[in-house]
């Protein structure tokens, strides 16, 4: 015997998540009541882009709703606009054909505190105790190798050159111009490695600041070109501990952009929506395999858990000969009761 459509529809209605039917358009077609519990939409309406799809910045061919890509991530957690506000959802979507028009099938619930989100809570935190240690141990790197190295190698800088006026021989003047030259260039080098391990300058700069001298720096060293455009807004309610996450972030983006895929153009974008912070990074290196980011080392690891600690999520576009993206979003935001100097002790 067949069950009637009738049943089916009944039993769907009866799940625990929000179950909606749109087609490409994302027009509505069909909700269950959880659904309209859940976002308050009705049969007609559209479904609206989650916020991180909202900020996304695509090609020109490209579907906005990252889980419409040819790979889909199988969920994703981000906040859909329904009748109270803005409301964070766990979503998943799947592609269906019915008498030759597309439809998607577009799954909600609430994110699910269960024992493996306990765990993962404590995964974060562990994450998060050892990104500390690690900003602990890059300053005190950076304090030997401004205190001690390069004022020992500044100090064999002046006396080179002490020498090089004392001496009358060619031949050895321009020997030592040779290690002058060598010293000076050590020097900078120094300069440059002590400023990429410190993080005060986003302590004492911000984000916006220390962004726009980081890039300049990069340029200079690196000898390549660089946009960076930033609208953020209410940066003085930002922890200034998530702000040196992002920052880190940024700074492997280049990085790798740079050693590994030999990119002469980088393009980086930030801007505010609502508690987040949206970055969107585009280069034109080689590219790599994007399908296997997640296991082509610790760096792209380490950027995942940084975006992962700061409630937010991080993507990689890219394919063998380029170009490039590298996109996600984070949230800045002080949290309630949170105290400003919580981290001090890694400063």
């Amino acid at each position: 015997m067949v069950m009637q459509k009738k049943y089916f529809a009944d039993i769907v209605d009866l799940l625990p998540e929000g179950i909606i039917m749109m087609d490409k358009n994302r027009m509505i077609h069909y909700l269950n009541k959880k659904a309209v519990s859940m976002t308050g939409w009705k049969i007609g309406e559209k479904v609206p882009y989650c916020t991180y799809c909202q900020e996304r910045e695509i090609e020109e061919d490209e579907n906005r709703c990252i889980l419409t890509s040819d790979e889909p991530i199988p969920f994703f957690n981000s906040h859909l606009a329904v009748y109270q506000g803005l409301e964070e959802f766990e979503m998943s979507l799947k592609k269906l054909v019915h008498s030759g028009m597309e439809y998607y099938v577009l799954r909600i619930r609430m994110p699910v505190k269960n024992e493996n989100s306990e765990r993962a809570q404590f995964h974060e935190l562990l994450v998060q105790e050892t990104m500390l240690a690690q900003e602990a141990e890059r300053k005190r790197i950076a304090r030997e190798l401004h205190d001690h190295i390069g004022q020992s190698v500044y100090s064999i800088f002046l006396g080179l050159e002490v020498i090089k006026q004392n001496i009358s021989d060619e031949k050895y003047q321009n020997h030592v111009s040779n290690m002058v030259n060598v010293m000076e260039k050590t020097l900078d080098d120094i300069k440059h490695l002590t400023k990429s391990l410190r993080p005060d300058i986003v302590y004492h700069l911000g984000l916006k600041k220390s962004l726009r001298e980081a890039v300049m720096d990069w340029m200079k060293l690196y000898q390549i070109d660089i946009i960076l455009e930033i609208d953020i807004e209410q940066e003085d309610l930002f922890d200034q501990e998530k702000e040196l996450h992002l920052f880190r972030v940024i700074q492997e983006s280049v990085g790798n952009a740079i050693r590994h895929g030999k990119a002469t153009y980088i393009s980086i974008h930030l801007k505010t929506y609502y508690q987040y912070i949206f970055f969107h990074l585009y280069d034109n290196g080689n590219g790599f395999n994007a399908g296997h980011c997640k296991s082509k080392g610790l760096g792209l690891k380490h950027m995942f858990e940084r975006c992962k600690m700061l409630d937010g999520d991080i993507r990689w576009m890219s394919k063998e000969g380029g170009p490039t993206r590298v996109e996600g979003f984070v949230s800045l935001l002080r949290s309630e009761g949170e105290k400003e100097n919580e981290f001090n002790d890694c400063r």
